[in-house]
């Protein structure tokens, strides 16, 4: 008996190869458009993790009683997200930071204050009260609906001005 080969028929293997490469070059042109813009959301969010990452020390913290029975008040509210940021006097200036150092798909709102001297915080979790004093920059993070304050911050009139 004789061998036998059997093809397929040249275009339907031609055919094949076509598809098969057009499945790869979608695949890599997806890959490109939306891994790339991941990427560099990511890098982004890495890069505003890193400057909100402001150490010093902690701001007095204030129960609702002390705040009002020290006379203070914080008139200046700002909704950020689902924050109410209040304070008495200065400037700010928020984003939204990613959890796991930027690694995350989830974000909280960090707000950097320059001379707030009282700041009342409300969030889904509570409400919290700080005393950083006057002409005290402070940096305020919600992070999981905590709010927490430090007596430093980077934004200043100065950075504000030379944007």
């Amino acid at each position: 008996m004789a061998n036998v080969r059997t093809h397929a028929p040249r275009g339907r293997r031609g055919r094949n190869v076509l598809v098969a490469v057009g499945f790869l070059a979608g695949l890599g042109m997806s890959a490109f458009l939306f891994g790339g813009g991941y990427l560099r959301q990511r890098d982004a969010a890495l890069t505003r993790a890193a400057g909100a990452t402001i150490e010093g020390p902690p701001c007095e913290a204030l129960s609702r009683a002390e705040f009002e029975a020290r006379g203070l008040k914080a008139p200046k509210a700002t909704f950020y997200g689902d924050v109410v940021f209040a304070r008495q006097f200065g400037h700010m200036s928020c984003d939204s930071l990613r959890y796991g150092a930027g690694w995350g798909t989830e974000t909280y709102p960090v707000c950097q204050f320059t001379s707030p001297n009282a700041l009342r915080v409300k969030t889904v979790r509570g409400e919290w009260f700080f005393l950083p004093g006057p002409g005290q920059p402070a940096t305020v993070s919600t992070a999981e609906g905590r709010a927490t304050c430090v007596l430093a911050a980077h934004f200043t009139m100065e950075s504000l001005v030379n944007r």
